[in-house]
């Protein structure tokens, strides 16, 4: 369902260490394409909210909407100067906007 690029499992592991931290993605709509990820690491759950990931102290969350379009979900992450962070792309999306940020599957 969703896959982690080394670069990805590096930045999370030091982000989420201790077990006591998720990473949430969730979608929204918006932008060009109909959909717009959003992630945040966060402290606890969500009351809608579960753990749809989970590997070697990694752990990402997203509500009961989102977790449908999670599907072909690869996150990366850059520290390039210009455009450091996350990146989150979904390899099955049917439509993509120019800039990458939304998204339709």
């Amino acid at each position: 369902m969703i896959q982690l690029t080394e670069r990805a499992r590096g930045y999370l592991r030091r982000h989420l260490e201790g077990g006591t931290r998720y990473l949430r993605v969730t979608v929204v709509p918006g932008g060009c394409s109909g959909m717009t990820y959003h992630a945040a690491v966060v402290g606890e759950l969500g009351d809608d909210e579960e753990v749809v990931y989970e590997d070697g102290g990694i752990r990402i969350s997203s509500d009961a909407f989102s977790k449908y379009f999670l599907h072909g979900l690869e996150i990366d992450y850059s520290d390039d100067l210009i455009k450091p962070g996350l990146t989150l792309t979904n390899r099955l999306a049917t439509q993509a906007c120019g800039c990458g940020a939304s998204f339709a599957v």
